[in-house]
C-alpha cells in the first residue's frame, strides 16, 4: 500500500510519468531524458518502489484479443482554402494544428470504434513528442510499445486542401520513421504474434514491411500513403489480406489511373491479381470500391457535408478492421469502411471526435444500405 506520508519529488514525478507512458523504457533511456546518470535513475526508481508508486515495470499482459498498428505519428499543420487556390500568391482560408499520422489515426479510430490495439511507432523528445504522449493518454491509446527517441524531432506534415476538401499539395518531414526497423520490432515480436490482425502503413521502410509480412501469419491490413512510399508495398502485395489505397497512389502499383468506375475496377483487379486478397480503392469525384477476385461493392462519391478528405483512408481502414473482428460479410465490410470515411470527411479533423460504433451503424443505415 502506498504510504501517503512519503511525498513524491518533482524529479520522481517526472520519471513516473515517463514510465507510465512507456513501461518498456530502459534505465539508460530514462537517464538520457532526465540528464542524469543511470545509477541516479536506479535510486529514484528504488524510492518510487518503496513509496508504493511502482510495483515493477515492463511486465505487460496483453488482452486475449488485440490488434497491433505499426506506423507513423505526425504533427500536422494544414490549411483549407476558402476558394480554388491561385499559385504564387496568398490565398484566404483557415490554418489548423493537430496531432496526426496515418498509423496514429488508424489506431485512434479503432479505439473510438471499441477495438483495443497497441500502437507501435517512434517519436521525438521535442514538444511534438510530448504533445503526442498527452494526446495518446487522453484518448486511451496504448503506446506501451512505441518509443520516444532522444535528440530526434517528431515527424511533421504540412498540407493544403482545396475548399472542396481535396488535397492541393503536401510536404512531409518524416525521417524519424527510418528507425522503425526490423531490429526495433524484434523485441516487440511477441505482441505482434499475439495479434488478431496487424495494420501497417507505408511510412515504414520497405524492409520492415517485408519483415512484418514474413513474421506474422495472420491477416495484414495495409494503408498506402504518398507516391514515393507506396512503392514500398510492391514486394509484399501477395502477403496482404487488405490494401486501402486512393486513386492517386494506385497507379504506382498498377500502371492504371482510375478516373471512373470501370478503370477503378480494372485497377483493383490488377491488385487482386498481384496477390492482394481485398482492395479498398477510393477515388476523388468517382467513389469507393471494395473488391476481391470474386466479389465487388461500389459506392458513388457522396459529397454531402464533406469538409476534409484527409483521414478518409485511415478511417476506412479502421472500419474494415472492425468489420473483420465482427466477422462481417463482404458487403457489410464495404459499408463499415464507407461509413467510417464519411464520418471523418464531415469534420476538418483527420479523426472525427464523434466517431463511435453506434454512429457508424447509423451512417450505414442512412447512406449505405
Amino acid at each position: 500500500m502506498m504510504d501517503k506520508n512519503n511525498q513524491i519529488t518533482d524529479r520522481e514525478q517526472q520519471i513516473l510519468e515517463w514510465i507510465r507512458q512507456n513501461p518498456m523504457i530502459s534505465q539508460n533511456d530514462l537517464a538520457k531524458l532526465a540528464g542524469i546518470s543511470r545509477s541516479g535513475i536506479a535510486a529514484h526508481i528504488s524510492n518510487l518502489t518503496k513509496k508504493g508508486y511502482l510495483r515493477g515495470k515492463g511486465y505487460i499482459v496483453a488482452p486475449e484479443k488485440h490488434v497491433t498498428v505499426i506506423g507513423g505519428v505526425n504533427m500536422d499543420i494544414y490549411g483549407i482554402a476558402e476558394a480554388t487556390f491561385t499559385t504564387k500568391t496568398s490565398n484566404p482560408g483557415h490554418v489548423y494544428h493537430a496531432i496526426g499520422g496515418l498509423g496514429r489515426n488508424i489506431s485512434l479510430n479503432l479505439r473510438k470504434l471499441g477495438v483495443f490495439n497497441y500502437f507501435i511507432s517512434v517519436y521525438g523528445d521535442d514538444l511534438g513528442g510530448e504533445q503526442f504522449k498527452v494526446d495518446a493518454n487522453n484518448n486511451d491509446m496504448d503506446i506501451t510499445y512505441s518509443k520516444q527517441l532522444i535528440n530526434q524531432k517528431t515527424s511533421s506534415y504540412i498540407y493544403l486542401n482545396q475548399a472542396t476538401g481535396e488535397r492541393f499539395v503536401g510536404l512531409d518531414d518524416m525521417g524519424i520513421n527510418d528507425y522503425l526497423t526490423p531490429e526495433f520490432l524484434q523485441p516487440r515480436l511477441d505482441v505482434i504474434h499475439n495479434s488478431t490482425c496487424v495494420v501497417i502503413d507505408s511510412n515504414l521502410p520497405e524492409e520492415t514491411i517485408q519483415w512484418i509480412c514474413n513474421n506474422f501469419n495472420g491477416p495484414i491490413f495495409a494503408k498506402a500513403v504518398s507516391l514515393v512510399k507506396t512503392k514500398r508495398l510492391i514486394s509484399s502485395l501477395s502477403k496482404l489480406n487488405t490494401l486501402v489505397i486512393n486513386g492517386v497512389e494506385a497507379p504506382v502499383l498498377t500502371g492504371i489511373t482510375p478516373n471512373d468506375k470501370e478503370t477503378s475496377i480494372s485497377c483493383a483487379m490488377t491488385l487482386n491479381n498481384l496477390g492482394v486478397e481485398n482492395v479498398f480503392l477510393y477515388v476523388d469525384e468517382v467513389g469507393m470500391l471494395y473488391q476481391s477476385k470474386s466479389e465487388r461493392v461500389f459506392y458513388p462519391v457522396n459529397s454531402v457535408g464533406v469538409k476534409n478528405t484527409n483521414g478518409d483512408g485511415a478511417a476506412a481502414t479502421s472500419g474494415l478492421v472492425r468489420a473483420f473482428l465482427n466477422n462481417a460479410s463482404f458487403k457489410d465490410s464495404a459499408r463499415f469502411a464507407n461509413a467510417a470515411a464519411h464520418i471523418t470527411s464531415e469534420t476538418v479533423q483527420a479523426v472525427n471526435d464523434d466517431m463511435n460504433y453506434l454512429l457508424l451503424k447509423r451512417v450505414i443505415k442512412k447512406y449505405f444500405n
